[in-house]
């Protein structure tokens, strides 16, 4: 749940090791999505993030997408099968503008 994920966001605010993170089917909202990304501000080693087939809506993606406009280190992001309307996908992809280290986004 949001709950569980906003914990492990605050510890992956120091971690300096977790290389991939999955947190598929949980019944994220948008108060999850808002706490990876400010987990994603300052964790730069994470590489991979999978939040898929959660309910986050335009509004966490929004956040997520503030936030890779200033992450370095993630490639591969996952946000397939959630509640994502036309101003989300306009958030990625402004911060396809800026972010050069995402390779592989999944938004179906």
């Amino acid at each position: 749940t949001s709950n569980g994920l906003i914990k492990i966001g605050e510890a992956l605010q120091i971690n300096t090791s977790l290389q991939a993170l999955d947190v598929s089917h949980n019944r994220i909202c948008d108060d999850g999505a808002a706490a990876i990304s400010e987990c994603l501000k300052k964790n730069n080693t994470l590489q991979e993030l999978s939040i898929s087939k959660n309910e986050i809506t335009s509004n966490g993606l929004i956040k997520i997408g503030e936030a890779l406009q200033i992450n370095t280190s993630l490639q591969t992001l996952d946000v397939s099968h959630n509640r994502i309307s036309d101003d989300g996908a306009a958030a990625i992809s402004e911060c396809l503008k800026k972010n050069n280290t995402l390779q592989e986004l999944k938004i179906s």
